[in-house]
C-alpha cells in the first residue's frame, strides 16, 4: 500500500469532489459504504445459502483511507485527500460509525462462519445482526450526506412526542 504525503495534500474544487462522488460539505464519498453492502449482500445469501458464506472469508475490515488506498478507484487521491481535509466534526463522528460498523461487522462474519445455520436461536442472532449492520450502514451515509444531526433531532422529535 502506498503512503498518503500529508504535507502534499491538495485541496479540490465542488465540481472535483463531486465527480470524486465526494460530498463537498462534508468531504465524505459514498463509495467507502461499497465494502459494507458487498458484505451485506453475502451474508444475506450466507444466511440462505451457507456454501456462499464460505465467501465472506475473504472480507478483510478496511479504515476509509486504507479502503481507498487498495481501491482502483481513479480518483481516490481526490477521496483521501477531501477526507483529510474535511471538517473535523464531521469526520470523527463519521471515523467513530466506521470504527463501530468495521467491529460489528468483523464480528458478525466470523460468527455467520462458525455457526449452525440450523439451529433457530443462531439464526435469530444472525438476523438481529444483520439489521444491525444495515442500520450502521444507514448511519454511515447519513454522515456522508450531512444528516446526522437531523436525523438525531428526528428522534429526539419522537421521544420528546411520548411525554
Amino acid at each position: 500500500m502506498r503512503e498518503i504525503d500529508r504535507a502534499q495534500i491538495v485541496t479540490y474544487s465542488a465540481p472535483e469532489l463531486l465527480a470524486a462522488n465526494v460530498n463537498p460539505h462534508t468531504g465524505l464519498a459514498t463509495d467507502y459504504l461499497n465494502l459494507f453492502n458487498e458484505a451485506i449482500m453475502l451474508f444475506e445469501m450466507g444466511l440462505d445459502m451457507p456454501d456462499m458464506a464460505e465467501e465472506l472469508a475473504d472480507w478483510k475490515p478496511r479504515d476509509y483511507v486504507a479502503h481507498f488506498e487498495a481501491s482502483g478507484f481513479e480518483l481516490r487521491e481526490v477521496v483521501i485527500s477531501a477526507y483529510l481535509h474535511a471538517p473535523s466534526e464531521a469526520r470523527l463522528a463519521f471515523d467513530e460509525s466506521c470504527t463501530r460498523a468495521l467491529a460489528m461487522f468483523d464480528s458478525s462474519i466470523n460468527i455467520l462462519l462458525s455457526s449452525n445455520l440450523e439451529d433457530g436461536e443462531a439464526r435469530i442472532d444472525l438476523q438481529a445482526r444483520l439489521a444491525e449492520m444495515k442500520a450502521l450502514v444507514v448511519e454511515m451515509d447519513s454522515h456522508i450526506h450531512g444528516r446526522a444531526e437531523s436525523m438525531e433531532a428526528n428522534r429526539q422529535s419522537e421521544v420528546d412526542a411520548l411525554f
